[in-house]
């Protein structure tokens, strides 16, 4: 199995996560509906960063990114302190000037199965 890296670069301030819970509702005729969650894993997180600096210092974040390639989940502390599997996406690298660069992109929550 492979083994997982983790991501250990921080963010600017101020993250806003998108945090859903994937449920199924059966609405029945006297008004009672019947909520469960659907499947074992019914909480997603979204998390879109920015990461702002010289270009030395963002250039190895994005390798990470791209390496990934939005397939292979790492692990990562989220900004809430739980740490978790991710994949990235929507990385967009921004030239600011000669020195200096930004890379934004939304980490989403990846799952996996347990080795048996």
């Amino acid at each position: 199995m492979a083994v997982l890296e983790t991501f250990s670069w921080s963010p600017q301030n101020g993250p806003t996560a998108d945090i859903q819970h994937r449920n199924t509702e059966v609405q029945y005729g006297d008004g009672y509906a019947q909520v469960t969650g659907d499947g074992i894993n019914t909480e997603s997180q979204k998390w879109p960063l920015t990461f702002i600096g010289m270009k030395e210092e963002i250039m190895p974040i994005l390798a990470f990114l791209r390496a990934h390639a939005g397939v292979r989940a790492f692990r990562w502390v989220n900004p809430l302190g739980e740490l978790g599997l991710y994949r990235a996406s929507d990385i967009k690298p921004t030239i600011i000037d000669f020195a200096r660069m930004s890379v934004t992109v939304t980490f989403a929550t990846a799952y996996r199965a347990e080795p048996t």
